[in-house]
């Protein structure tokens, strides 16, 4: 109530009983005041940078790296706004040595983009690149299930997500989608009788028997090295890998299943040259995890896309290449669509591949019958 006495904002202020109605502006486009509609204004941005800023996540991924975080050693989910059981969901997974910052200018435009906002959720997934990528899927893929099972089957939700994966990221994503058994083939790789003991080991059957998430129907991979790269095996980089460990959270995962002669240590010592090796080694085109995962397709139900990045002043593609990822590497046969970028590996950062990543959701909202192009 405002005294008629009132003849300022300072009088109004300091003399008077006033009410603070807050409006959720992902719930109310619209609010009535004195019988006129307003329109709420929103900055959708601003929780999202706040976020990043008290969590300095980018310094998290370099200290994870090199496993001086062991706070975060494991995979965390984020979600960038109060769960909406009518909302699509989008998972975003970053590549190596990266965080959620690397998602900035997806978020925001997501954000600042009605039909978008309106459509989807996001969720982000922070994980320890240093991690075994097989480890990291295995994790992430049990974080993202268990997520999705805290939904109610009725729940628009619970079915149809996307799944985006950059770099690294995205051959996690790829194999999240995938149905494959790489029990036989990855104990071939492994020149060492005495690991056999093992094969039959559920922790290893769950790592290396792999389902596709069913409540993803859309993947898109951005500079992702499906087939490895030759940059992980450059002279800097062998010395970088060397220096990186493996979590000691993985290695504790085993500690009370790894009985018998050869121990936890003389496992992983004897398996570490092999199999199990830091995530940055098995980007490597020669790695034997690119070699037993390279030809996993996503699911049949998986409709899929690929954007790749270029620096190379060709069109040739045995030549095209990001400058860490070649063409070849990137490319899936049987995507939806591949769109080629003028740009570094970090693709994802660029207006071009946002405007393409905008154009892949709002697709699969047009699939969905949820958005009219027209």
């Amino acid at each position: 109530a405002v005294p008629k006495s009132a003849n300022s904002t300072e009088q109004i202020l300091s003399t008077s009983e006033f009410y603070l109605k807050l409006h959720d502006p992902y719930k109310h486009e619209k609010i009535k005041v004195a019988s006129k509609e307003y329109a709420l204004a929103a900055n959708f941005s601003a929780p999202y940078g706040l976020w990043l800023a008290e969590n300095n996540l980018g310094r998290l991924a370099y200290l994870t790296l090199i496993n001086r975080e062991d706070s975060l050693s494991m995979p965390h989910l984020y979600m960038l706004e109060p769960y909406n059981p009518n909302k699509k969901v989008l998972v975003l997974i970053h590549g190596l040595a990266s965080s959620p910052e690397a998602w900035i200018r997806l978020t925001n435009d997501i954000m600042g983009d009605p039909v978008l906002r309106e459509n989807f959720q996001v969720w982000q997934v922070f994980y320890s690149t240093n991690m075994p990528i097989l480890e990291s899927r295995f994790q992430i893929n049990a974080l993202v299930q268990q997520s999705f099972a805290q939904v109610a089957n009725n729940a628009p939700a619970k079915k149809d997500a996307v799944l985006v994966g950059h770099s690294m990221g995205g051959v996690i994503a790829r194999l999240m989608v995938s149905q494959a058994d790489i029990t036989q083939d990855a104990f071939k790789l492994v020149q060492n009788t005495r690991i056999a003991q093992f094969k039959d080991n559920p922790l290893f059957k769950a790592r290396l028997q792999m389902q596709p998430i069913p409540n993803f129907s859309r993947a898109i991979f951005l500079a992702t090295p499906h087939r490895g790269t030759e940059y992980a095996d450059r002279w800097h980089t062998k010395l970088a890998r060397k220096i990186i460990r493996i979590p000691g959270a993985f290695l504790g995962a085993f500690a009370d299943t790894l009985q018998g002669e050869i121990g936890l240590k003389g496992f992983v010592k004897e398996l570490g040259h092999d199999l199990i090796q830091n995530g940055p080694s098995d980007l490597s085109e020669n790695s034997k995890f690119t070699a037993i995962t390279e030809d996993i397709q996503p699911s049949k139900n998986i409709k899929f896309h690929s954007i790749i990045g270029n620096t190379v002043d060709t069109q040739d593609t045995k030549l095209m290449s990001d400058d860490i990822v070649s063409y070849e590497s990137a490319y899936l046969n049987g995507a939806v669509s591949n769109k080629v970028i003028k740009g570094g590996h970090s693709i994802q950062e660029t207006p071009e591949a946002v405007l393409e990543l905008r154009r892949i959701l709002r697709l699969h909202l047009s699939d969905l019958g949820l958005y009219d192009p027209e």
